[in-house]
C-alpha cells in the first residue's frame, strides 16, 4: 500500500471516531458497503475520488481538506518522491 493510501485509511479512521461514528453508519452516509469502509480503513481498499468524495461529505469535510490532512500526514521526504 502506498504512503496515501494508508495515510488516507488512517484520517478517515481518524475522523470517524472524532465523529463517534461507527463503520457501518460511515459507510451509510457515505452510501457504501460496510465491508467496503472497513477495507478502506484498513489500507486495503484504496477508493476511486467519487468515493473519497462521498466520505468527506459523509464526514461533513470537504475532499480538498480530507486531501491536505493525507499530506500533513506524509513526512516530507516521501512526498518529494
Amino acid at each position: 500500500m502506498s504512503e496515501i493510501g494508508i495515510a488516507f485509511a488512517a484520517i478517515v479512521k481518524q475522523m470517524r471516531l472524532a465523529r463517534g461514528l461507527s463503520q457501518e453508519a460511515l459507510a451509510e452516509f457515505a452510501g457504501i458497503n460496510r465491508t467496503y469502509m472497513s477495507s478502506i480503513e484498513r489500507g486495503k481498499s484504496i477508493p476511486s475520488l467519487e468515493t473519497a468524495h462521498r466520505l468527506a461529505l459523509a464526514l461533513d469535510e470537504t475532499l480538498s481538506d480530507l486531501i491536505k490532512e493525507c499530506e500533513r500526514a506524509i513526512p516530507r521526504a516521501s512526498q518529494a518522491s
